[in-house]
């Protein structure tokens, strides 16, 4: 806590603290980078600056708010978790970790963030960069994947925290795991080397072990970039469940020899006018390879209630995967 108070990473969640400003950032956190996040932070909290506010929001706010961050699932976690906490805890965050955890997209390291930055509750938040760290200053050689390893770790970090300022020892131990004990670590600045047991033995930049991540599955797409005589693009919205549900996008098809053929199978008939380019675009576990081509609409679809004309596709809320395409022109 004396490093943190130092060399820390304190973020913007005051005034006084607010448990729901903590549970905004601590969920934009997830698989994100301080650095990023906090645009987006400051955009979202002036936009709905409070618990209810969120609440009563409709979707495409909610979405429209958070364009850009990606990982959209957050974002409608994020609305049903307000909705939820507006109708069973008085638009008030709860500060029970085991309530927090019953909210959407909160799992137990959200929940004991939350909770000890927020109330001083007694639980440690183990992330990756705890993880680490734990990892390499105990000499943990197993496989932090492993659910038995991981568990050692954190009735470990849940041993070292203090009697009080809970919260703050566990912004010390993320933000010390993430600047110090970084996945190259800073040994020749670490204050606590002499106590290190990966330090001592030689293997600290062997650890933490874990186990390799699955390679993306590869998806290849058709895309159309479609606009009628007055330069407006044709925008589809995808299903209601599934990825990226329920979203604005380019319409595509699955990767074919034929394209035409292949987005009229898909109720599009199109001709094809020319190549665009390639865009590519990572999710957790998926690579989408997006083969783009311009076209122009022969037949309005039988069916158009998912489909709209936009005068400014920049304006929409598109994900990163198709907000890219635009870049092409």
């Amino acid at each position: 806590m004396e490093w943190f108070d130092v060399h820390g990473r304190h973020l913007p969640w005051r005034p006084d603290e607010d448990p729901y400003r903590i549970w905004l950032m601590v969920v934009m956190l997830q698989q994100t980078r301080v650095e990023t996040v906090l645009p987006y932070y400051e955009r979202f909290v002036m936009t709905f600056p409070t618990l209810p506010e969120l609440a009563a929001a409709d979707d495409e706010a909610v979405l429209a708010a958070w364009k850009g961050l990606g990982y959209y699932r957050r974002a409608r976690n994020l609305l049903a978790g307000a909705r939820e906490m507006a109708a069973s805890y008085n638009g008030r965050v709860p500060e029970a970790p085991e309530a927090l955890e019953r909210l959407p997209g909160v799992g137990r390291y959200t929940a004991a963030a939350v909770a000890s930055i927020a109330f001083d509750a007694p639980a440690a938040a183990v992330d990756g960069n705890v993880l680490r760290f734990l990892s390499r200053f105990f000499a943990e050689t197993g496989d932090i994947g492993n659910a038995k390893v991981r568990a050692r770790l954190e009735t470990l970090a849940a041993s070292l925290l203090p009697a009080s300022g809970r919260g703050l020892h566990n912004q010390a131990a993320m933000d010390f795991g993430a600047l110090v004990c970084a996945p190259v670590p800073h040994c020749d600045t670490c204050p606590f080397s002499g106590a290190c047991a990966a330090f001592s033995q030689g293997i600290q930049a062997d650890l933490p072990k874990k186990t390799g991540k699955t390679a993306p599955l590869t998806e290849h797409h058709l895309v159309a970039r479609i606009r009628d005589d007055s330069g407006r693009t044709l925008l589809h919205r995808r299903p209601a469940t599934g990825l990226l549900a329920n979203f604005w996008e380019l319409p595509n098809v699955v990767q074919a020899e034929d394209p035409a053929a292949a987005f009229l199978s898909a109720g599009l008939n199109l001709e094809i006018l020319a190549e665009l380019g390639e865009v590519r675009h990572v999710f957790t576990h998926r690579l989408w390879v997006l083969h783009v081509v311009s076209a122009r609409l022969i037949r309005q679809p039988a069916d158009f209630s998912r489909y709209q004309w936009c005068a400014d596709p920049h304006e929409a809320t598109l994900p990163r995967a198709f907000s890219k395409i635009l870049e092409l022109d």
